[in-house]
Parts: C-alpha cells; sequence; structure tokens
C-alpha cells in the first residue's frame, strides 16, 4: 500500500505572511494567486529581494490542484551551470528535480543566474513537457522522460532588461511570462507594516517560545518611517530578533529596536508661544503631525502615541480649521 500523503496545506493555511495587509497593492496580489492556482500556465514572479516571491509560490501552488504533489524550489545562483542541470534534469543514473516533482509545481528562484544550456532546456521543458537528461546527451543515447510539471519563475532583476542586453533568452522570457505578477515594496505598501507586525509577532512567539502581545506604537512608528531595503524579509529579522530578546510579556517598545532604527528620523520643529493652552498646543502638535504624514491619520495616531479613534474624536471636536 503506498505510504498516505501528508494532509495539503490550503491558501489561508499556508504562512503567507507576506501576503497580509490591506493595501490595494496586497489585495490585487491575493487574488492574483486565488485566480491563478487553479490553471496550469507558468508564472514569472518579480520583485525586489525580500517581497516574498517563495511564499507567493507556495500559495500558489497549496491553494491549486497540485496541492497534495511535491512542492520544489531551487536556487539557481546556487549552483554553477553543470551542477544546475544535473540538479533539475538529472543524469544517466538518476533523476532530477522535474521528474521528482512529476504532477507537482517547480520554482526556479533567481532564474536569470541560469546559464544558456539550463535555459535551452528549461524551454524545451515548457514547449514539450518532457525532460532531457543532463548526463545522456551523446548521439543515441538521449533520453527523454514526458513530466507534468507547472512551472513558477522567480527574478529580483527585470528580466525584459535582461534579454535586451543579451544574458536572457528572448524565447524562453515570453515562454514563461505568459503570466507576470509584480509583489510590491514594502515601502509602497506601508498601511499594511501594522497587520505584518501582527502576524510576524505571533509567528515569532511560536518560534522562540514568547508570549511577546504585540509593539507599542513608537515601535509602529519608527516602522512606518523605515524605508526597508530588504522589504518583509527585513522587518520578519528585525522583529525575529527583537521577540527572541524579549522578557516577559511586554510589547515591543522602542528601547528594543536595533540601532539602525533606534534613532528614527529627524522630524519638523514645532514652535510654540509661552502661554499657550494645553488644548491650543495639543491642537497645533497634532495638525503639525498630519502635515507631516501627507494626511495619513494611522500613521498620526501611531506617531503621537495615541489611538485612531482617538485622534478622530479629537477631529470631530474640534471641527474644520
Amino acid at each position: 500500500m503506498p505510504a498516505r500523503r501528508p494532509r495539503a496545506r490550503t491558501f489561508a493555511a499556508e504562512p503567507a505572511r507576506t501576503l497580509a495587509g490591506r493595501s490595494r497593492d496586497i489585495q490585487r496580489l491575493r487574488e492574483q494567486v486565488r485566480h491563478l492556482a487553479a490553471t496550469r500556465a507558468p508564472v514569472l514572479l518579480e520583485g525586489e529581494p525580500g517581497t516574498g516571491k517563495s511564499v507567493v509560490a507556495r500559495a500558489l501552488h497549496y491553494s491549486g490542484p497540485r496541492r497534495e504533489r511535491r512542492f520544489e524550489r531551487v536556487s539557481c545562483a546556487a549552483l554553477a551551470d553543470d551542477m544546475l542541470l544535473v540538479e533539475l534534469f538529472g543524469g544517466d543514473a538518476s533523476p532530477g528535480v522535474f521528474e521528482r516533482t512529476d504532477g507537482g509545481t517547480v520554482m526556479l528562484d533567481e532564474i536569470d543566474r541560469a546559464g544558456p544550456s539550463a535555459q535551452l532546456r528549461v524551454l524545451r521543458l515548457l514547449q514539450e513537457r518532457v525532460v532531457e537528461r543532463a548526463g545522456a546527451a551523446a548521439p543515441g543515447r538521449l533520453r527523454r522522460v514526458p513530466v507534468d510539471v507547472r512551472l513558477i519563475a522567480a527574478s529580483d532583476r527585470d528580466l525584459a532588461a535582461e534579454v535586451r542586453a543579451g544574458r536572457f533568452r528572448d524565447d524562453l522570457y515570453h515562454a514563461l511570462a505568459v503570466t507576470r505578477v509584480h509583489l510590491p515594496p514594502l515601502r509602497a505598501r506601508r498601511e499594511d507594516i501594522p497587520v505584518l507586525v501582527e502576524e510576524l509577532v505571533r509567528a515569532a512567539n511560536r518560534e522562540h517560545g514568547r508570549r511577546v502581545p504585540g509593539a507599542t506604537a513608537g515601535v509602529i512608528e519608527r516602522f512606518m518611517r523605515h524605508d526597508w531595503p530588504g522589504n518583509v524579509s527585513e522587518l520578519k529579522n528585525v522583529i525575529g530578533g527583537m521577540v527572541a530578546t524579549a522578557r516577559g510579556r511586554q510589547a515591543l517598545d522602542v528601547e528594543s529596536l536595533p540601532d539602525a532604527l533606534r534613532a528614527g528620523e529627524p522630524g519638523a520643529r514645532l514652535e510654540l508661544a509661552v502661554g499657550m493652552t494645553l488644548g491650543s498646543v495639543q491642537r497645533r502638535l497634532v495638525e503639525a503631525t498630519l502635515a507631516h504624514t501627507r494626511g495619513d491619520k494611522r500613521r498620526a495616531a501611531a506617531m503621537l502615541g495615541i489611538g485612531l479613534r482617538t485622534l478622530y474624536r479629537w477631529l470631530d471636536e474640534w471641527g474644520p480649521g
């Protein structure tokens, strides 16, 4: 009797923390994943490092009809060209990833780093749905094995630009780009940061055996101002470190931030006159903070250390200024 397969993970159960948020960009991305999961078409994932291309690839697999079969990720940058050929297509005596994943999904990460030979064989796989064993290319010994694999490719670079520069095959690019999915950088969807922080703190609690309840408004405000060049991966690492070193069950505070985030960025100065009432000072500070955030009330409330409902209540009380 064949071994029982492990229970498949659904899209909702997949740890897709990169897909958490309320921004228009992330809602569009989630909708693309739901729509594309049911198809067998190749998908090209594009985006900066750390935006979550591996997470999206897994979500596509575990949300679709291949969820009961294998998912394999191969980094094309991690292997030399000859080793990559053997890893993907096998040799005379052993199958490669494509054969072992028959019926499932293979993600080729950093596909722009694949050499010419690997690019050509991937193209043939897409066109003919057969694998040519890497060690069986001699005349009369070519072994062609039919496979049914969904291919998801990912690149940190602009593949169209790589084609123009002559570093990537034009025909392979068009075969892969049947469906292109762009993953936005975190700095373009800052409104998702509070939701991401909640998800990542919960995950870090499970990993490190902690019970941190969340992060203070001051921490969220610093996170909102940071540009996150490493995107969600950088945010995950920062929160993981903060949770791992946290004491007790207190929320993450500014004192626990890494040095790079602790200093923060200087804000605009606000001049106040002696004799102003506290009510006037409060209103001036709120108005200046809203101007600084360009009307982003959620970010302004975080900077002020108050709840969003409190900010709305104050604004209603003051009325139009």
